[in-house]
């Protein structure tokens, strides 16, 4: 049997470490960038330099009071799945006329990013959406309700089972 040449053998071996490191990092690129479950906060940076504002809004909603009641229902008019939300003011009366604006997704697939159109239904201070939550577990909900100029802002993160489609 034939010795291979020790100037072969090693700079054959650093190749081969190069190389299996060069896959291990595609591996793992193309698994952040294509699972939807890894997602990147969008307008972060931005978001860090506004925290100010952010810090501003706590205290106006601290002092506005508002109380935000979110539950999973149907439509009444259309038993469609939705969002339920109960909009009350600082005095406990029902928010009528107010403006909602909601994002939400669930945590496995934080890069699937959905909005919610509210309307005011018949009853007053409820609001509802069409939202189909297809798959169990955590959602994470924002929104931004204004009313009379004022606007409030609201998190939630909800645990559900399967409702709708």
């Amino acid at each position: 049997m034939r010795k291979i040449p020790a100037h072969v053998v090693w700079p054959g071996f650093v190749i081969g470490l190069l190389g299996m490191s060069a896959t291990l990092i595609t591996i793992t690129v193309v698994a952040a960038v294509g699972d939807p479950s890894f997602a990147v906060e969008v307008n972060y940076h931005e978001r860090a330099l506004r925290w100010d504002e952010h810090v501003e809004q706590q205290r106006v909603n601290a002092e506005l009071g508002w109380r935000v009641d979110v539950e999973l229902g149907a439509i009444p008019e259309s038993e469609e799945p939705a969002m339920i939300v109960r909009l009350t003011d600082g005095a406990g009366e029902p928010l009528v006329g107010a403006t909602i604006e909601a994002t939400y997704f669930h945590f496995a697939a934080a890069k699937e990013v959905q909005t919610l159109g509210f309307h005011e239904t018949k009853e007053p201070g409820v609001y509802a959406a069409p939202a189909l939550l297809n798959r169990s577990g955590l959602w994470q909900f924002q929104m931004r309700v204004a009313s009379a100029g004022r606007v409030f802002t609201y998190e939630q993160t909800l645990e559900t089972g399967r409702v709708g489609g």
